[in-house]
């Protein structure tokens, strides 16, 4: 009988996995694919390429802190909603970096987007482990976390 179940679950754990590393893999790119596009910014915005690692840091803090505070309080919310919330909105600081008329308004957007995509990243491994069976866990973990090295590897221009 608990094979029979192992079975009908497999697949809805594997489409799990494949969703949650669906979305690691677009929060990687965001985070990565700023980078390369650095001296393009630069010139665009006509800011010094000495400023370029402000860009990166600026998600990267913005993910930290929101990281944090937000382990306060979302443990309160459904984890699905809670990640589906916190992507939705972090999208509008993808357009925003889009439309980035200045250095300050590009920094604004990334940490409008790491605000709401670093705590992605916890929310996802917890839908993972609350899915996944522990005897599984470690395998479906890994293809998650797999998701980033896709990213910077195929995502990056």
């Amino acid at each position: 009988m608990s094979q029979a179940c192992a079975m009908v679950r497999a697949p809805s754990e594997r489409w799990v996995v494949f969703l949650i590393g669906a979305v690691q893999f677009v929060n990687i790119w965001d985070f990565v694919m700023v980078m390369p596009l650095g001296p393009d910014f630069a010139r665009a915005l006509g800011n010094p390429a000495l400023q370029l690692g402000l860009v990166g840091g600026a998600y990267t803090a913005a993910a930290a802190v929101a990281g944090v505070v937000g382990s306060t309080f979302l443990d309160r919310f459904d984890r699905r909603s809670a990640l589906g919330g916190g992507d939705e909105r972090a999208r509008p600081g993808d357009a925003r970096r889009g439309l980035a008329w200045d250095f300050p308004s590009l920094l604004v957007a990334r940490v409008v987007a790491g605000a709401f995509g670093g705590p992605a990243t916890s929310l996802s491994l917890s839908i993972v482990a609350d899915t996944v069976p522990p005897e599984r866990r470690g395998k479906a973990m890994g293809a998650v976390m797999g998701a980033f090295s896709v990213a910077a590897v195929l995502g990056v221009p």
